[in-house]
């Protein structure tokens, strides 16, 4: 399944945990744009660390104002770390991911807000153990969405690959787990070998998962 790419992202309202992130990955970096991955072992090390379910709520921001005038969102979700390269995150919302559609695909918004909260999968894989970070990176979400007279494959699709701010920390004394994500396209009947659909989006909208 096609996921996006990003070369750089500037997180919206959350600027304060990419910093906090990027310094940390900088630490290890030979020139900030590297890292290195754990082994096997420190991998699944890393993992049952952190296995498990969590309580916790996302959290985003008004993308439809200025940041001075800015309102945080959120909302409960349950977090779900199942293996050493899977985390679902139960309960995600969708409101959220349609909010920022453009005002031309009024159709899309209203049919894409009605859906019920979702379920996230994000593909992970852990590059520090102290603390612990790890890369994440969301599959895309797809609706089978009537409007218009028609049914339309609707994809929902996140920001991936690293270098980025896409991931996750775990600080084990304070038992804090904390993720980036960021949404950064809405597809409408893509076909499998096009490699420039038309994103629906008028800005990309980042949220961060936080444990309780």
């Amino acid at each position: 399944m096609k996921r996006l790419k990003l070369i750089a992202l500037q997180l919206i309202g959350l600027a304060f945990v990419g910093c906090m992130f990027t310094s940390c990955l900088n630490d290890d970096d030979d020139n900030g744009n590297s890292f290195t991955y754990l082994s096997k072992t420190e991998q699944l090390q890393a993992y049952s660390a952190i296995a498990g379910t969590h309580a916790g709520r996302i959290y985003w921001y008004d993308a439809q104002t200025g940041m001075s005038q800015a309102k945080l969102d959120s909302a409960d979700v349950t977090l779900n770390v199942a293996n050493d390269s899977t985390v679902y995150i139960y309960n995600f919302p969708t409101k959220p991911l349609a909010d920022t559609i453009k005002t031309e695909y009024s159709a899309l918004k209203t049919a894409l807000q009605q859906q019920p909260n979702t379920t996230l999968t994000i593909y992970t894989r852990y590059f520090r153990l102290n603390p612990i970070y790890f890369q994440a990176d969301p599959y895309n979400i797809t609706y089978n969405l009537t409007y218009g007279g028609a049914t339309h494959k609707v994809e929902v699709a996140f920001f991936t690959g690293m270098p980025n701010y896409m991931f996750g920390v775990y600080d084990s004394s304070a038992k804090s787990l904390q993720i980036v994500i960021g949404e950064g396209a809405v597809w409408v009947d893509r076909k499998a070998n096009e490699t420039n659909p038309t994103n629906h989006l008028y800005t990309s909208r980042s949220f961060l998962y936080k444990s309780l």
